[in-house]
């Protein structure tokens, strides 16, 4: 059974897609069958982040010139990528066809797999939210800056309210060292408790980190180049939090199955 764990942003420029990379690397590196999904079907970069070359993408998938399963690229041993190009459809512009064959055969594929990790394209467009709404955990990538913190909490107001989600998983980038830091850091997730009788958990904090740029410049996981690093470590950790808490899986994928038609409601 797969655990799906979506990733989202209100704005660009937080880390996300270079988190997930990592991330990805580092369920892989432990035995885990492991699939990434680009959603971000207008500016797809993961495969940059990963220094992949995908002969396919989930265009390919859905004009018919492959299977969604052909499409998919082996990026290293237990780490499979499906690719998005840059300039596709957003997710609410695609016809009833279409998404419900983009469902069926993630659902069909994605059964292949320990773990699913979703990149959405940043922002609060319906689409993003659609796509994203049904996976088993939410992580909210953002930084301490207010204007980020705004998008982050729209995010999970409309996850909450529309889909009815009530867990969240947070991530903060960018993050400045300081007690003042950690307060405003509280006082954002008890904000949004209070506003959205949800659950907030606080996963981990990052401070910028040198040598993450140059990993991102040579196209390969900062874990894998830099495994002995203090960074490495604390995405480590994070990875292992996000896998213990196996409580928000459900039998099978139901965010794309049982719960493809409230996805689908525009």
């Amino acid at each position: 059974m797969s655990k799906v764990i979506s990733f989202s942003s209100g704005k660009g420029g937080v880390g996300k897609t270079t988190l997930v990379a990592n991330l990805g690397h580092l369920w892989a590196k432990r035995g885990a069958r492991t699939l990434l999904v680009d959603g971000d079907w207008t500016l797809g970069k993961l495969g940059i982040a990963l220094g992949a070359r995908p002969k396919w993408t989930v265009e390919s998938a859905l004009s018919g010139r492959v299977s969604l399963a052909q499409a998919i690229c082996p990026v290293s041993e237990n780490l499979d990528l499906l690719a998005s190009p840059s300039g596709l459809i957003g997710f609410e512009e695609m016809n009833a066809g279409q998404r419900t064959q983009l469902f069926y055969e993630l659902e069909s594929v994605g059964s292949n797999y320990d773990v699913v990790l979703m990149d959405h394209s940043s922002g609060v467009d319906w689409g993003v939210i659609q796509f994203a709404a049904a996976a088993h955990q939410h992580v909210i990538v953002t930084t301490t800056e207010p204007t980020s913190y705004m998008d982050a909490y729209a995010i999970m107001k409309i996850l909450s309210k529309r889909f009815k989600v009530n867990e969240f998983w947070l991530v903060v980038t960018m993050s400045p060292n300081g007690s003042g830091t950690a307060q405003r850091i509280h006082r954002f997730t008890e904000f949004v408790r209070n506003q959205l009788m949800v659950r907030v958990h606080l996963l981990e904090t990052f401070q910028l980190e040198p040598k993450l740029s140059e990993s991102i410049r040579i196209q390969k996981p900062f874990v894998e180049q830099f495994p002995d690093a203090v960074l490495t470590a604390r995405l480590e950790a994070l990875s292992l939090k996000l896998e213990a808490a196996r409580g928000q899986v459900s039998s099978g994928l139901r965010y794309f199955y049982s719960q493809k038609s409230s996805l689908l409601a525009r």
